[in-house]
């Protein structure tokens, strides 16, 4: 109680000494025999009160861990000692410049009340400096000035309302952090959380550029996740560490790895915890939201995003074989990338405005790009465009569909004109039809059977037009994926996805099917695409309004699921088996 006792007993003589003017003035109202007195009850009056249990007492200060008072990184453990117990953990608080907080730990005592806070405290930047100036003289008349920097930061703990003494923190030094990752030529953020991902047996080469703002000594070591096996360094060069990981032959999903970075110094270390996945590319999916492109594990795990600077995605398509990644945007840009997102490709001029996209993945295989009013093949230079090897003046395309197994060999819709189509050894051929504004086409190549989304309906149909098989009463079919003489649609305006199982030979049955006669399966909000996977008969479906992709089996059942879309509408499962 000895400082409120101080304060109590200075703001008294204050009292007094303000008040000496009345004494004088007002001798003949108060006698001076009395004066005395009245003076002693006062001060015995704010003693008693000071030291009532009601009020509120600053009775402690701040320690820290060090004598120092120095931050050299890491955490910086500072604490209060209360002398009086509190209940409730929420009247305690910091307060600071610069300074973050790890985390907390209180003490309590035998009734569970608190009785000591610790606050961990670090700095990823320094306070304002303040500054030293010396002067020296170096010669008759000449002087020099010397400057000397300080970074110095305050911190108060606040209890109730009332602030403790401050303690003076000198900031020497902050630990070096990621400042950009780069795995296989793919850049990454370096925030506090990474994902290394990769195919088993690949060698990729992993790059980490440090952040060195502040340091007085920066002599930083690297620790990769011991889980990743084998990682050798390649380079290591100021503020840049290159590594080579040999990537293990076996599948990992391993969220609970760190990436070390210490200073080597022995003033601490920052974590950075490590998102491992090594997945095959045997049924992952690439999924187009509206400004990124994300790709997906088989168990539903973001491997991979691309962003960029896409107006707006209208087709992807993927080279199973290869794992090329191609994409159509409306600005007219078109590119390629590689399985693990780095550009390959890009050009901004071929394409005015570029719908659908089919890829031929037999060795020399084309790709065919339907842009405005034209249909278009193109070969193959190494990972860019070659030559055009056939145009067909069609009309505004969508949905193309390549048969992958035949070179020259593709499906496409002309929804305005209620045209479906197929280029043959470079024959262009109509299927007659009364069709509905058909929106896109998926190739069975195993049986050769085209599926058609028709608005309400699918049709499937053969190159010489007969239909196999009628299914309406869809509310809107918006996708269609055919499978081993099997198809998946999905019901954009009814909120379910259908399988109907085959074959279909054009019987009466399969000519007047309807939705009952297929696999519904709920649970989705906007179900907009759906691909499947040739291997096991399932597929992966895009849930626009839910903003997820999710996997099913054959049976319906949801076997995985990759969330974090933004508007997805397109998704292509890569069917290669590794």
């Amino acid at each position: 109680m000895q400082y409120r006792k101080n304060w109590a007993l200075r703001d008294v003589i204050l009292k007094i000494s303000l008040s000496q003017n009345f004494y004088i003035t007002s001798m003949r109202l108060i006698p001076a025999k009395l004066l005395l007195p009245l003076v002693v009850l006062a001060i015995l009056s704010v003693f008693f009160f000071a030291c009532s249990r009601e009020s509120k007492e600053p009775l402690w200060e701040p320690e820290s861990h060090r004598d120092s008072k120095h931050y050299n990184g890491g955490l910086f453990p500072v604490w209060i000692k209360l002398k009086e117990p509190v209940e409730d953990v929420s009247i305690i608080g910091w307060k600071t410049g610069n300074a973050r907080i790890a985390y907390r730990k209180q003490a309590v005592d035998a009734k569970k009340f608190i009785i000591a806070d610790t606050a961990y405290f670090y700095w990823e930047t320094p306070p304002t400096p303040f500054v030293k100036l010396d002067s020296v003289a170096i010669d008759e008349g000449a002087w020099r000035i010397d400057s000397t920097y300080f970074y110095r930061d305050t911190v108060y703990a606040v209890v109730d309302g009332l602030e403790s003494r401050p303690i003076v923190i000198e900031v020497k030094n902050i630990l070096p952090r990621i400042k950009n990752i780069t795995i296989e030529g793919v850049s990454r953020p370096g925030d506090s959380i990474l994902t290394i991902a990769a195919h088993p047996g690949d060698r990729l080469e992993i790059s980490l550029v440090l952040e060195r703002s502040f340091n007085k000594a920066f002599y930083p070591k690297v620790t990769m996740p011991e889980r990743m096996g084998n990682v050798r360094k390649k380079l290591e060069d100021d503020t840049l560490f290159v590594y080579e990981w040999i990537v293990p032959n076996t599948v990992i999903t391993d969220s609970s790895s760190f990436l070390r970075i210490e200073d080597s110094g022995g003033h601490g270390e920052r974590l950075y915890k490590v998102h491992l996945v090594v997945y095959t590319e045997f049924a992952s999916v690439w999924v187009a939201s509206e400004k990124d492109i994300v790709k997906y594990s088989p168990a539903g795990v973001e491997v991979a995003r691309i962003n960029d600077g896409f107006d707006f995605i209208n087709d992807i398509a993927v080279n199973s074989n290869t794992g090329r990644l191609f994409v159509a945007d409306r600005s007219g840009s078109f590119s390629i990338y590689n399985t693990y997102g780095k550009l390959l490709y890009k050009n901004n001029e071929l394409f005015r405005i570029p719908t659908g996209i089919a890829v031929e993945v037999v060795e020399g295989g084309r790709v065919w790009v339907a842009d405005a009013d034209k249909l278009r093949s193109f070969e193959f230079a190494g990972d860019l465009l070659g030559s055009v090897a056939a145009s067909y003046d069609i009309g505004s395309i969508t949905g193309p569909a390549a048969n992958q197994f035949q070179s020259g060999a593709v499906w496409f819709t002309v929804p305005q004109n209620d045209i479906v189509g197929y280029v043959g050894d470079s024959d262009l051929e109509y299927i007659s039809n009364a069709w509905t504004r058909p929106s896109m086409v998926s190739l069975d190549w195993q049986s050769g059977v085209a599926f058609v989304a028709s608005s309400s309906k699918v049709l499937a149909v053969n190159t010489l037009g007969d239909v196999l098989a009628e299914i309406t009463n869809f509310g809107f079919a918006s996708s269609v994926s055919a499978t081993n003489g099997s198809v998946w649609v999905s019901d954009r305006d009814r909120a379910k996805v259908y399988r109907f199982k085959g074959p279909f030979k054009g019987n009466v049955m399969d000519l007047n099917m309807t939705v009952i006669d297929g696999m519904a399966v709920e649970g989705f909000l906007l179900p907009v695409s759906v691909s499947a996977f040739i291997a096991d008969g399932g597929a992966w479906v895009v849930d626009r309004e839910a903003g997820k992709v999710v996997r099913l089996d054959s049976l319906g059942n949801v076997m995985a699921q990759g969330t974090g879309l933004k508007l997805p509408n397109i998704g292509k499962t890569l069917q290669k088996v590794e």
